[in-house]
């Protein structure tokens, strides 16, 4: 996101690995949507397509502009389309575009700044709205902050975390904690795309035919994600204690780092595509 509103662009850059579970994006549309009830069915119209253009303009698609007919009336098609768009609000949107949509909810008093933080907070997700008198902007926590919290309010690790344990790794030049971190995003990934509750406490390996039919990623990609799971565990210091040598080296943990970050970012935009 290039140019955020409500922060900065490296506040977004820092936010792009996290996952705001769709979940949470349901309860939110409902909430809107309640909001936007009028008692006048032309009224109700016009603020769904207000607010339907505010998230569009944020995912850079185009505008809708809604028309009435020659008697200043609405079509019925024009309401089907809204109802439908509406749904979409809020999961089309990146994380970082998410944030920006929501301090503008929060801005113009949709939402309030208290209410939204703590859904955030109980999704696992690393941003806070501030509401202040003269503007409305994104907080970003810091990582220290994130792997500080309560471990049990959220079913799986923030990615955000683990990738900066995976960077944090290969400037240590500790290869075996890559393969750990590495091989521990994929199983976090596989766990949000499939979206289950009994998958959270299971091995990839157990559901990963569940990941593969639920996936964007060609067939390549997540034979290459199992073959990295089932490297860990055999790799000594990566899955388990080891007086053995860790046989992976700097250039494959380099290799490792940057292709999973690549396919963590492919996996969520496939997966805002199909929405």
């Amino acid at each position: 996101m290039k140019y955020p509103v409500h922060m900065s662009a490296q506040q977004a850059d820092q936010i792009e690995y996290d996952v705001v579970s769709d979940e949470l994006k349901i309860y939110l549309t409902r909430r809107l949507t309640n909001m936007l009830k009028a008692s006048d069915g032309e009224i109700e119209l016009i603020k769904m397509n207000n607010i339907i253009n505010k998230s569009r303009t944020i995912a850079g698609r185009s505008i809708y502009v809604l028309d009435a007919d020659e008697d200043g009336n609405y079509m019925p098609q024009e309401y089907a389309w809204h109802f439908g768009e509406i749904a979409l609000i809020f999961r089309r949107l990146s994380t970082p575009e998410l944030a920006d949509f929501l301090a503008d909810l929060v801005a113009e008093q949709y939402f309030e700044a208290d209410a939204i933080n703590e859904l955030l907070e109980k999704d696992g997700v690393s941003f806070r709205i501030e509401n202040r008198r003269d503007k409305t902007q994104i907080e970003v926590l810091a990582i220290e902050d994130i792997e500080s919290s309560e471990p049990d309010k959220v079913a799986h690790p923030n990615i955000r975390v683990l990738v900066s344990r995976m960077e944090n790794s290969l400037k240590a030049e500790d290869f075996a904690g890559v393969l750990h971190s590495s091989a521990s995003i994929f199983e976090t990934l596989a766990k949000i795309v499939v979206g289950r509750p009994p998958v959270q406490d299971q091995t990839l390996k157990s559901f990963f035919d569940r990941y593969r039919k639920d996936s964007g990623l060609p067939e390549e990609i997540l034979d290459y994600i199992l073959s990295v799971y089932d490297k860990r565990n055999i790799t000594p210091l990566a899955g388990h204690g080891s007086t053995a040598t860790p046989t992976i080296t700097k250039e494959q943990s380099i290799i490792l780092a940057e292709m999973t970050k690549a396919f963590v970012k492919i996996e969520y935009k496939l997966s805002l595509e199909t929405k």
